[in-house]
């Protein structure tokens, strides 16, 4: 059964795990933006490098999560530095993965059209590609935004993971009220995420429309 009293005690720590939790999402994704958008450059330099990078990123992602965090640890201790590297790499092949299809799937007449106008590479993908991959883009981030909401959790074997902390609590002291709690903010946050996203592109992208 749930105690709900319980919940309503522990209200204060709750919203600062959700805090927290919500935090670890944001920064992670914030720097796997960057990152995509530096291997993208790399890729729109010599596309050669695409293959490789896209492969580089799938491995990464092989990596169990807990293995990949113990491994960072004599780097940067039990920190949240340690949280959002593990997690910034996890959610590269996503958005690489993404970003790369979009442009794969550009119609060749627009871009021949605007080679033909005398575009750079590089002014081409600003100008012409970047607004015609705009949504494979968001599609990108809907999809790290809700892994990483999953995989914030387990960091709280490394000392962080926000809601995750509630989970480990829960199974720890044999008590299911935590453990409902964690899975239920959880849901709710992925929601959010997913729904803001999806909220964003649909504003920033009105030609998709």
């Amino acid at each position: 059964m749930i105690d709900w009293q319980w919940i309503v005690d522990n209200q204060m720590p709750i919203a600062a795990l959700l805090w927290k939790h919500t935090q670890l999402v944001v920064v992670s994704l914030f720097f796997g933006t960057l990152l995509t958008g530096m291997l993208i450059g790399i890729t729109l330099r010599w596309p050669a490098a695409a293959p490789p990078l896209l492969y580089l990123c799938g491995m990464l992602f092989t990596i169990p999560s807990l293995a990949l965090f113990i491994l960072l640890i004599p780097f940067t201790g039990l920190s949240m530095t340690t949280s959002i590297i593990g997690l910034t790499l996890y959610s590269l092949l996503i958005l690489l993965r993404n970003v790369v299809a979009g442009i794969e799937k550009l119609p060749v007449d627009v871009l021949e059209s605007a080679r033909a106008l005398g575009y750079t590479r590089w002014h081409r993908f600003v100008d012409v590609e970047l607004h015609l991959i705009a949504p494979s883009l968001f599609a990108g981030l809907r999809i790290a935004s809700v892994t990483l909401v999953g995989l914030v959790t387990v960091t709280a074997l490394i000392g962080q993971g926000g809601l995750g902390q509630l989970l480990l609590s829960g199974f720890n002291q044999d008590f299911l009220t935590p453990i409902v709690v964690s899975v239920a903010l959880s849901l709710m946050l992925s929601f959010i995420f997913d729904s803001l996203i999806a909220r964003l592109g649909y504003w920033i992208t009105p030609w998709t429309r």
